[in-house]
C-alpha cells in the first residue's frame, strides 16, 4: 500500500501531461482551423512556385476528404476508412463546390462561390486565387481546377454564366490568375506533364495546353471528341460521336452521343477504337472500371453508371451515386449518394459486391488513390509531310501546320463568329502568292449569323472582313494576280427564298480596296488563268424551286462566250435523267482547273430525291469528258490539282463506304482510288492527301504503290508552298 500511495505523484504528473496534450492537439486543430478560415480570403499567398511536400500522417493508399458541420462547416480529411481524419479548413455553408483531390494526393481543392479557388494543404495551409473584378462583373465563374503534378500550379476552367464561354486560367503571383487562352471554348480535363494540360473545347477538339503563352493549344486528333482522361497504361481515352456542350449550373459539360471509346497515345498517335457503347445519349466518360468497363454519366443525369461487358448498378441506401473512386488495387470503390459516402467492395470483373455506408452527413466528398502512371508516346518516326503551309478546319477553329507537322491556333471559332459550326465550308483558299488565305465568315450573331461576308487572312491570324457587300454566297475565288476576287452578291442569307427569286450578279472586289470593281450577272463564279467561269441565273422555273436556261460562261475583260448549257448537260445519258421528265435540271457546286481548261457542275433533278451528280466539261468545246454519280451515290469535296488538270473528290457511296477519287479530266482515267475522304493537295500537285478517323495519309500521283500516313489530322487541307 505505501508502495502504490508512493507512485500516486508520478501517476498524477502523468494524467497532467496527456491532459496537456489533448489540449494542445485540440488547440492546434482548432487554430490550423481558424488559420484556413482565414487565409481563404482574396489576399491569401498563393501555392509558391516550388513548395514542400506537405507532412502528414495518413496514408498513402487512399484518402477521403468532405465537408460536415462539426463546430462550423469543415473540410475533413481522413483514410480510406475514415480514420486519422482532421479538419483543415473551414467555408460559410453552402458557398463551396468542386471540391477535388489533386493527383498526388496532398492538397485538397474547392471553390468558395464561384469566385475564389481555394488550395488547402493537408497539414492546414491554404492558398487562394480570386477572380479579377472585372471578371466577376462579367459574371464568370470557376467550374473546374486541377493541381500540377508537383503541387506547384494551379489551373481553373472559368466559365460566363450567361453563355457559354468558357476558358482557362492559371493561378499567377498575389492570389490572382493570368488567362492561358482567350477563344471562350476550352475546358481543362488533367495536367499531363508540369507544362502541358490536357484540354477539350466545346467544339470537340482534345489538345496539349502549353502554358507558355497565350492559346498554345495542340490538338491530338480529328476525331471529334469529349472528356480525355489518361488511363493506368498512359494513353489518353475519350468518347467520340456527335460531340455536343451544355452550360450547366455548376460546369460546362461536354458529351458524345452515339459514342465509341477510341484512344491514342499522347501526341496523338497510334489511334485505336477500344469499345462501342450501345447507348445513343450524350454521355461523359468520367473513370475506369475494373473488368475493362467505364464509369460515365448520361447527359444531366447526376447518377453515375457504369457500362461495359457486366452492367453494374451503383446505387445503395436508395440513392444513386453521384461519383465514384475505385482503389487502386480495384478491389474496392468509394462513391458519394446523396449525404452519404458508400464503400463497395468489387470482384476482378468489375461485380458489385457488399455496399455499406461508411459515413453519413457529409457533402461535396472526394476520394483519392495513388497513380502511377507512364505517359505513353508514339515509337518510331512517323513519314514526313510534303513541303508547305497547311491550313485546315477543326472544332470550329482555322489551324496552320507547316512542315514539321504541329499545328497552331490561326482563327478561333469565336473570331470567326463560329461560322465553321454552322456551314460545311471547305478550307480557306490561299493567294497565288500563298501569302493569304480568303474565306466566307457570318457577318454576325443572331440574325445576321447566315449571311456570309468575305474574309482575308494572314498567316498571322491578322483578318480583314469585307462587309461592303453584307451576304455573299459560300465560294470566293482569288485572281491569277492575287489583287482582286470574285463573289457573288445575295440580296438576303442564302437560305432566304428572296434569293431564289432574284437575279444575282458577280462582283470583283478589290482586295485592297475593299470596293466593288466589276460586276455582272451570275448565280456562282470561280475565277481561273483563262477568265471567270460563270454558271448564269437563267430563269425561274414557273411551279418549281429551281432555275432553268441556265449556262455556263467565261467572262474576260467585259466578254463572254458559252462554255455549254445545263439543257445540253441534262441530255448527257450518264447523268441518268430521264429525257422525258418534266421540270428542272437545278445546278450548283460551281469549279474550275486553275487554267480553265475544265469546269466542274453538279446537277440534280428539281422534285426528285436523288443525290446530284458531278459533270467535267471541256472548256474548249463544252464536251462533258466524265459524269460521276449515279443518283444513289454522292460527290462531295472537288478539289482541283494546282498544277494539272486533275480532279480530286469524295464518292459517298450507297453502301455507306467513303471513297478518295482522283481522275484525269481529260481522259476520265481514276488516278487514285482508296478508302476515305478526298482532302486535297500538296503545293506542288504531286501528292493527293486521304482523310481517314485515324490521320492524314498521301500518296505521289505518278508513282504506284500505298498511302503513307503524314499527319493526325484527316481533315480537307488548303496547301501553299513555303
Amino acid at each position: 500500500m505505501r508502495r502504490t500511495r508512493g507512485l500516486l505523484p508520478y501517476a498524477a504528473l502523468a494524467v497532467l501531461i496527456v491532459a496537456a496534450t489533448v489540449v494542445t492537439l485540440v488547440l492546434t486543430t482548432f487554430e490550423a482551423g481558424r488559420r484556413s478560415a482565414a487565409s481563404a480570403s482574396p489576399t491569401a499567398t498563393p501555392v509558391p512556385t516550388a513548395p514542400p511536400r506537405a507532412l502528414t500522417d495518413l496514408s498513402p493508399s487512399g484518402r477521403l476528404a468532405y465537408w460536415r458541420e462539426e463546430g462550423g462547416y469543415q473540410l475533413w480529411v481522413a483514410n480510406a476508412d475514415n480514420t486519422r481524419r482532421r479538419a483543415i479548413a473551414r467555408a460559410p455553408s453552402g458557398t463551396v463546390s468542386q471540391t477535388r483531390w489533386s493527383a498526388r494526393g496532398e492538397e485538397v481543392g474547392y471553390v468558395e462561390d464561384g469566385q475564389r479557388l481555394v488550395i488547402a494543404r493537408v497539414d492546414g495551409v491554404t492558398s487562394t486565387y480570386t477572380l479579377a473584378p472585372e471578371l466577376r462583373a462579367e459574371g464568370w465563374r470557376i467550374t473546374a481546377h486541377a493541381v500540377s503534378p508537383s503541387g506547384a500550379r494551379v489551373v481553373a476552367t472559368v466559365q460566363r454564366v450567361a453563355g457559354s464561354q468558357t476558358d482557362v486560367f492559371i493561378g499567377a503571383a498575389g492570389g490572382t490568375f493570368t488567362r492561358l487562352t482567350t477563344t471562350e471554348d476550352v475546358v481543362a480535363a488533367e495536367w499531363i506533364s508540369e507544362d502541358e494540360l490536357l484540354v477539350n473545347t466545346t467544339g470537340g477538339v482534345i489538345a496539349r495546353l502549353g502554358m507558355n503563352g497565350t492559346d498554345r493549344l495542340r490538338p491530338l486528333t480529328s476525331l471529334p471528341g469529349a472528356s480525355p482522361l489518361v488511363g493506368d497504361d498512359g494513353r489518353v481515352y475519350f468518347l467520340s460521336g456527335r460531340v455536343t456542350s451544355f452550360a450547366a449550373a455548376g460546369a460546362m459539360l461536354i458529351y458524345a452521343s452515339s459514342a465509341a471509346v477510341w484512344s491514342m497515345t499522347v501526341d496523338g498517335e497510334d489511334l485505336r477504337r477500344e469499345r462501342s457503347l450501345a447507348d445513343a445519349e450524350s454521355l461523359r466518360l468520367d473513370g475506369f472500371w475494373p473488368g475493362g468497363a467505364y464509369l460515365v454519366h448520361r447527359g444531366t443525369n447526376p447518377a453515375q453508371y457504369v457500362v461495359g461487358p457486366v452492367p453494374v448498378a451503383l446505387a445503395s441506401t436508395g440513392r444513386v451515386v453521384e461519383r465514384a473512386r475505385v482503389s487502386s488495387d480495384g478491389y474496392y470503390a468509394i462513391g458519394l449518394a446523396g449525404t452519404n459516402l458508400l464503400r463497395f467492395d468489387l470482384s476482378p470483373a468489375g461485380a458489385v459486391g457488399n455496399a455499406v455506408v461508411l459515413l453519413g452527413d457529409v457533402a461535396q466528398a472526394d476520394a483519392w488513390f495513388p497513380r502511377t502512371v507512364t505517359l505513353a508516346r508514339a515509337t518510331g518516326a512517323r513519314a514526313m509531310l510534303p513541303a508547305g503551309t497547311y491550313v485546315f478546319s477543326l472544332g470550329g477553329s482555322l489551324w496552320l501546320m507547316r512542315g514539321d507537322g504541329e499545328p497552331s491556333l490561326l482563327r478561333s471559332a469565336t473570331q470567326n463568329a463560329q461560322t465553321l459550326r454552322r456551314f460545311p465550308l471547305p478550307p480557306p483558299v490561299w493567294s497565288p502568292r500563298g501569302d493569304r488565305l480568303l474565306t466566307v465568315e457570318s457577318l454576325g450573331t443572331g440574325s445576321s449569323a447566315s449571311q456570309l461576308v468575305p474574309v482575308v487572312i494572314s498567316p498571322d491570324g491578322a483578318a480583314r472582313r469585307f462587309t461592303t457587300t453584307p451576304s455573299v454566297g459560300q465560294t470566293a475565288s482569288w485572281s491569277p494576280d492575287g489583287t482582286q476576287f470574285a463573289v457573288v452578291a445575295l440580296p438576303a442569307a442564302a437560305q432566304d427564298p428572296v434569293v431564289l427569286r432574284s437575279e444575282l450578279e458577280v462582283q470583283l472586289i478589290d482586295a485592297t480596296l475593299g470596293t466593288a470593281v466589276r460586276s455582272f450577272g451570275g448565280r456562282e463564279a470561280f475565277w481561273t488563268k483563262a477568265g471567270v467561269v460563270v454558271l448564269t441565273n437563267g430563269t425561274l422555273a414557273m411551279g418549281a424551286s429551281a432555275r432553268e436556261e441556265q449556262s455556263i460562261e467565261v467572262w474576260k475583260e467585259g466578254e463572254t462566250r458559252t462554255i455549254t448549257t445545263i439543257a445540253r448537260l441534262r441530255a448527257d445519258a450518264r447523268a441518268g435523267i430521264p429525257a422525258t421528265a418534266v421540270g428542272a435540271t437545278q445546278a450548283d457546286g460551281l469549279s474550275a482547273s486553275a487554267d480553265g481548261a475544265f469546269v466542274g457542275v453538279r446537277l440534280s433533278y428539281a422534285g426528285v430525291s436523288r443525290n446530284p451528280v458531278l459533270a467535267v466539261v471541256r472548256a474548249s468545246d463544252g464536251v462533258a469528258t466524265v459524269v460521276v454519280g449515279s443518283g444513289e451515290d454522292d460527290v462531295h469535296d472537288e478539289a482541283w490539282g494546282p498544277a494539272a488538270t486533275a480532279l480530286g473528290y469524295t464518292l459517298i457511296t450507297v453502301s455507306g463506304g467513303d471513297r478518295a477519287i482522283v481522275r484525269d479530266a481529260a481522259t476520265g482515267d481514276v488516278l487514285l482510288d482508296e478508302s476515305g475522304r478526298f482532302a486535297g493537295w500538296s503545293a506542288d500537285g504531286a501528292w493527293a492527301f486521304v482523310g481517314r478517323s485515324d490521320g492524314l495519309y498521301a500518296r505521289r500521283i505518278a508513282e504506284s504503290g500505298g498511302l503513307v500516313r503524314v499527319s493526325p489530322f484527316g481533315v480537307p487541307m488548303s496547301v501553299a508552298r513555303s
